[in-house]
């Protein structure tokens, strides 16, 4: 952090840039690095860290890396809405609402869940982002709730990408399936955001009581979906941009 970019002097904007572009992509593609913050990861789950922060009094299951980058990603890309698939306490609703707006974008957000708890909605009802959050409950891969998704993104007014961030059933079963079911209406430029991708990364029965694993798991489902829809890929300017995260090698962009 020393160095002549990086330091206390006034450094040359575009020289400040490109250095922390080949800084990130390094980072991203460091295994030794990537293994130890597995290994920290792993060792602060023991003390639910993921359930630890708060955003505007709600609790929201994020990482802090996580919700510095979702941060980047509304202000650059302003996203007309953001779909989410799994509401659990409402923080990560809140969140989205609220850097919509700090990004002066009319917050519009939909949370779709199986089962939505009282103190969640009451939660939600709460918030003073209240009324740009919408929430349903049923099944993400139903009929109703690609139904629901489609009537919410064209009732939504202005043009421009959207997000869609799926964080429910783990499965790859699942997150195939709501892959197939709600890209197809997201406009060009949109980006999906793919949760607990790391489950990848962890060792075979990490999570005992869970039904994913190694081999079955959301990163394994978003193989499988961009092996077959070539209207998204990878999206290398955000993938690997998190350290402790949740999403690395899961955010996908619609470019066609």
């Amino acid at each position: 952090m020393e160095s002549s970019v990086y330091g206390t002097g006034i450094p040359r904007d575009d020289a400040f840039r490109s250095k922390r572009l080949d800084d990130q992509r390094a980072m991203g593609g460091d295994a030794g690095l990537r293994l130890a913050a597995l290994e920290l990861q792993s060792r602060a789950e023991a003390y639910s860290f993921g359930y630890q922060q708060e955003w505007c009094g709600v609790p929201v299951i994020r990482l802090p890396d996580d919700i510095v980058i979702l941060q980047e990603i509304i202000w650059h890309s302003r996203p007309r809405f953001i779909v989410e698939t799994g509401v659990a306490r409402g923080g990560s609703l809140v969140l989205s609402a609220s850097l919509m707006a700090m990004a002066q974008v009319p917050p519009r957000v939909l949370g779709l869940d199986i089962q939505i708890l009282e103190h969640a909605r009451r939660a939600l009802a709460e918030s003073p982002f209240a009324p740009s959050i919408d929430i349903w409950e049923g099944d993400s891969v139903g009929e109703e709730a690609k139904i629901c998704v489609e009537s919410f993104i064209r009732e939504t007014k202005g043009t421009g990408p959207g997000l869609l961030v799926l964080d429910s059933d783990h499965s790859h079963a699942h997150v195939l399936e709501e892959l197939r079911n709600h890209t197809p209406a997201l406009p060009v430029g949109s980006l999906v955001l793919v949760a607990d991708t790391l489950i990848e990364e962890f060792p075979p029965g990490h999570y005992p009581d869970r039904p994913w694993d190694q081999g079955n798991n959301p990163l394994t489902a978003v193989r499988a979906f961009l092996a077959e829809d070539s209207d998204y890929r990878v999206s290398e300017k955000w993938c690997r941009r998190g350290l402790l995260t949740e999403f690395r090698d899961g955010i996908i962009e619609r470019f066609r």
